[in-house]
């Protein structure tokens, strides 16, 4: 492992931290809900996210970098931001969903700006993939408003 990291092993690291980041939010937003509809949502959502995580730590070993975890303070602080919102909203169920719709958002931000998927077709066709999961999640949300 370098110091310097090349722009494809920032993108790929960048990635996988917000693509466990937003599976972690989405997990601990479905047990404040509980076993409601949309807190089942919310828990389909985190498995079907977690299902990207182990792909894109291969995809970071092969740029020949280790993969890290996202900053669990950090996290630990966006989910109190999560409990604390809907404790404070009148509508507790949007609020939540409008906050899980802002992670995704800066997922697809981070998505948007990487040059990962001119690194390899095998890249590409796994941003694609995750892409349209969150194409797909926006909907489902938005169905449940």
């Amino acid at each position: 492992m370098s110091i310097l990291r090349t722009d494809e092993q920032v993108d790929a690291l960048e990635i996988l931290k917000s693509v466990m980041k937003t599976a972690h939010f989405y997990r601990a937003m479905s047990e404040q809900l509980g076993q409601d509809r949309i807190g089942k949502l919310l828990a389909d959502i985190a498995d079907k996210r977690e299902a990207y995580v182990a792909p894109f730590e291969q995809v970071v070993k092969q740029l020949h970098e280790l993969p890290a975890p996202p900053d669990a303070d950090e996290e630990w602080l966006e989910e109190l931001g999560g409990k604390i919102a809907k404790f404070l909203s009148g509508d507790s169920k949007t609020t939540v969903l409008e906050k899980c719709l802002e992670k995704d958002d800066a997922l697809v931000e981070l998505l948007n700006g990487a040059e990962l998927g001119d690194k390899a077709p095998e890249f590409k066709r796994l941003i694609d993939d995750l892409e349209g999961h969150l194409a797909d999640t926006r909907e489902r949300i938005r169905d449940c408003e």
